[in-house]
């Protein structure tokens, strides 16, 4: 039996009779956090290959400065798990460390820094604002939709005679007064990550029909600056909170290949409807141990921007989705909302303070929202619905019915079991949670493995079905 444990590429020093504990845990029925891999690393020894893998760390000399490095770990030539290594401590008795996945290092120094501080370079102020937005690295990346905002300058508005809209545009073309607010698109800005950490972003959310049209929502004027720099208007968010944010709203899979450095944005609902692939019934050891899930309805709601006077009192049209029924709630609540649409225009609407130095506004803030660019015959809009689907969770071509039916199915009928199975290194290197495995009757998706290798005993796995 081998274990092999790799270095960027190449295979370290092991302690004699070294075994590795591992959980796998699956990611993607945890919202508030990617989950990983938990593992209980052996310390290398050192040995001259560990120094040269480890750059002789454990001198003095060596200095202070610790890469992250790439580990796979193989069991009978299966790779098994793949993640980062960082190395913690090093001396005499060898190289201790621990491994880091998914989102865990995955954007580098982008990590946690919100994205309103980040370098997403400058482009000029045109003289003429485009009706169609601005173009940066070949896509429509900043636009500049009609709002109506009464309160965007608070009392002051009048003294000015500001119309009560951000981005007005009347015949053909905006007008020279009044706010005017670039709103940046979500797929230019990931897309942008993405360039700037040297990994690859895409997936369903990204070449979908609507979404791939989202815009985010933003209340700081140009007060006629010559640059654009987007970074200025977008929310206080970091590039990991986004993610985790649009997760809840789209119910979507982020499915991490770390060796290509590319995160793919699915629909986790996609996957509720497949049947399972695997049939793991005579590997199975006893009979599993089963407990209910008791909180069998979903509450899916947002937290509304409270700067904007419109959502003081909850509005219906954006009220949080209930499951029917007696049981307890799965509450699940995006830091990402929308706003209201006025009837008559078919325009976004707020009721909120601007930033701007115009009055001294300075210090406001607004929260991160979401729209679709949807502009009609020429006119920039943006809407909160768009080709039949919608931001709202409730109603025809909400988040509910096209996102979170078919988990709300699963939840109502849901069950853990927990069960051992005499797995194998095929098996483990072959294990996407994503899918579902059939044992005896029943498609379950696995919410972890717990096995250690060499493998010597059965491996102990909590199943979820419903």
């Amino acid at each position: 039996m081998s274990l092999d444990t790799r270095i960027d590429g190449l295979s370290a020093d092991l302690p004699v009779g070294a075994s590795l504990d591992l959980v796998l845990n699956n990611p993607h029925f945890d919202y508030a956090k990617m989950a990983g891999t938990v593992v209980a690393l052996p310390q290398f020894p050192l040995s001259r290959r560990n120094q040269f893998l480890f750059g002789y760390w454990e001198q003095p000399q060596a200095g202070a400065i610790l890469a992250r490095k790439r580990l796979e770990q193989y069991y009978n030539g299966h790779l098994i798990r793949e993640a980062l290594f960082v190395l913690t401590e090093a001396g005499p008795n060898g190289y201790t460390g621990a491994m880091v996945e998914n989102l865990g290092e995955f954007f580098g120094d982008w990590q946690t820094r919100l994205l309103s501080e980040l370098d997403f370079g400058t482009t000029p102020t045109p003289a003429v604002l485009p009706a169609a937005g601005i173009a940066l690295d070949g896509q429509t990346a900043l636009v500049f939709p009609t709002i109506i905002n009464p309160g965007f300058y608070g009392t002051n508005g009048g003294a000015i005679s500001y119309s009560g809209k951000v981005n007005e545009f009347t015949g053909g073309a905006y007008t020279a007064t009044g706010p005017k607010v670039p709103m940046v698109l979500l797929k230019w800005l990931l897309q942008k990550i993405a360039m700037a950490t040297n990994t690859t972003i895409d997936g369903a959310l990204l070449t979908h029909p609507a979404y791939s049209q989202l815009l985010l929502y933003n209340t700081r004027a140009l007060d006629g600056a010559a640059m654009i720099s987007p970074a200025k208007h977008l929310p206080e968010l970091t590039v990991v909170d986004l993610l985790l944010e649009l997760r809840k709203l789209f119910n979507l899979r982020l499915s991490f290949d770390l060796p290509n450095r590319r995160l793919t944005l699915g629909f986790w609902a996609d996957a509720l409807r497949q049947p399972a692939r695997l049939d793991w019934s005579q590997k199975a050891v006893g009979r599993p141990v089963k407990t209910p899930e008791t909180n069998s309805r979903l509450q899916l709601g947002y937290e509304l921007d409270g700067g904007d006077a419109l959502m003081k009192d909850k509005p219906p049209v954006l009220a949080d989705y209930i499951s029917p029924g007696n049981g307890g709630l799965a509450a699940l609540r995006s830091r990402i909302s929308t706003l209201l649409m006025d009837g008559a225009t078919s325009t976004a609407k707020a009721a909120q303070p601007g930033i701007t130095a115009q009055f001294g506004q300075g210090s406001n803030s607004f929260g991160p929202r979401l729209l679709f660019w949807n502009p009609v015959a020429g006119v920039p809009l943006a809407t909160n619905a768009r080709n039949g689907f919608s931001l709202a969770w409730l109603g025809v071509g909400g988040l509910y019915e096209n996102h979170w039916r078919e988990m709300e199915q699963m939840r109502a009928g849901q069950f853990y079991a927990k069960q051992a199975f005499w797995l194998t290194e095929t098996d483990l290197a072959q294990l996407d949670f994503g899918q579902k495995i059939h044992n005896n009757g029943v498609d379950y998706f696995v919410l972890s493995v717990a096995v250690s290798l060499p493998i010597t005993k059965p491996a102990e796995c909590l199943l979820v079905a419903g």
